[in-house]
């Protein structure tokens, strides 16, 4: 009797046994910049290679690598570890392996929570280097080495933090990260250069806008012209950025053209400081803009500082294009009311049958029923005509007088120049 239990216990086994194989055995891997930075032997390929080699001198079968690169392991946003998480509660693994503990993670209860994970889930984990392995017990050192590996990733925050705010304050980049249009010079890493093929489309998406045209319209004509989104463009040139495939390459969108619009870079400017972590844990924020800082002329300007202003305008000003015409009018953002400041509203339409349709702008502070102005409007007839009468007089004047004419103009621009 005895020794039909014993048999069928080893039937069970060898069962057992025989599904494990079928199941994964996960090789993870991280590495965060600021490992990078301290220690080459971390390096994503090292550590590929040192696990493949345990795992086949241990006789762990059908194993796959999952890997995190440039992450940090405060995040447990991971795609990798996510991957891996999914794998394990679907019942796919059988054994996680990696090289040590921090490589999961520098949080000490997210690392609790996730071995706790592991015995629920009947997985095997093993940190090589720190001698731990779950099939033989967890040791009475392991949480604290959790929380040795939390004050390390403390500590280094710490100290980059500290590094940057020295290398902003002296007008230096501390992120790789260059906008759509720049490349980055391959002798020099602080400085940028024109990409002679995005810049234009920079320069394009600006004055589209002044002319009038909407975001989603300039963002059809990009893609119907099969022209590259960002993404697809870096990994065309190699830029060496972080990109990622995309499944539409030339199909942009009005977010990817908002971002552009709202990049004070492309007037030549170095923008630094944009965001900050209150500690290692919390989420990048947004600063202030008096707290940036800003340092002209650094590198070549795709466009003037009076071209974004006017585009910032633009965008700040909703515009309704016109029944009839179904475009905006292009004086619309740009018309502002001399008495008391406000913006100035197009209106198109016909309020009798028997009148003639009206085409004006009226002042918005009369129109949200303001008492700080009165109820008057000017027609876009008379607008268009006065322009075109003082652009007439600048074109006389500048013919007969074109010496004078750019003296002036020079010392104007002196003028604006010593005032910033």
């Amino acid at each position: 009797m005895l020794n039909a239990v014993y048999a069928a216990n080893n039937t069970d086994c060898r069962k057992e046994e025989e599904m494990n194989t079928e199941k994964l055995t996960i090789l993870y891997e991280r590495l965060s910049r600021e490992d990078e930075r301290e220690n080459e032997s971390l390096s994503i390929e090292n550590q590929k290679a040192f696990l493949e080699n345990y795992a086949i001198k241990n006789g762990f079968k059908n194993f796959v690598h999952l890997t995190d690169d440039g992450i940090s392991g405060t995040r447990f946003d991971r795609p990798a570890y996510m991957k891996m998480i999914e794998e394990i509660e679907s019942g796919n693994v059988v054994c996680c392996i990696t090289k040590d503990m921090s490589r999961i993670g520098r949080d000490y209860i997210q690392v609790g929570l996730l071995l706790q994970k592991f015995q629920e889930c009947g997985v095997r984990f093993i940190a090589v280097n720190d001698s731990v392995d779950t099939d033989k017990g967890i040791d009475d050192f392991t949480p604290f080495r959790n929380i040795i590996n939390e004050w390390v990733a403390r500590d280094t925050s710490r100290k980059i933090r500290a590094i940057n705010e020295v290398r902003t304050k002296d007008g230096k980049h501390v992120t790789g990260a260059v906008p759509y249009g720049y490349l980055r010079d391959k002798d020099d890493k602080q400085k940028w250069i024109l990409d002679e093929e995005a810049a234009p489309v920079v320069e394009r998406i600006f004055k589209s806008i002044i002319n009038g045209k909407s975001i989603t319209q300039i963002a059809d004509e990009l893609s119907s012209e099969n022209i590259l989104i960002p993404t697809a463009h870096w990994q065309k040139v190699s830029a060496g950025m972080r990109s990622y495939p995309d499944a539409h390459p030339t199909k942009w969108s009005a977010a990817t053209i908002i971002v552009i619009t709202k990049k004070q870079e492309y007037m030549g400017w170095k923008v630094l400081n944009k965001t900050v972590k209150e500690n290692y844990k919390s989420k990048r924020k947004k600063v202030s803009p008096e707290d940036m800082l800003i340092f002209k002329d650094s590198h070549p300007a795709i466009i003037d500082e009076e071209t974004w202003n006017v585009v910032q305008r633009l965008r700040e000003t909703r515009r309704r294009p016109e029944r009839i015409t179904g475009e905006p009018n292009p004086l619309t953002g740009i018309l502002w009311c001399a008495d008391c400041g406000a913006k100035m509203y197009h209106k198109r339409g016909r309020s009798d049958p028997s009148h003639k349709p009206h085409h004006e702008y009226v002042c918005s502070s009369y129109r949200h029923y303001s008492r700080s102005c009165t109820c008057h409007y000017i027609r876009v007839a008379v607008v268009e005509n006065l322009i075109l009468e003082t652009i007439r007089n600048v074109s006389g004047y500048v013919r007969k007088n074109e010496t004078e004419f750019m003296e002036r103009v020079r010392k104007t621009s002196a003028v604006q120049h010593d005032a910033l």
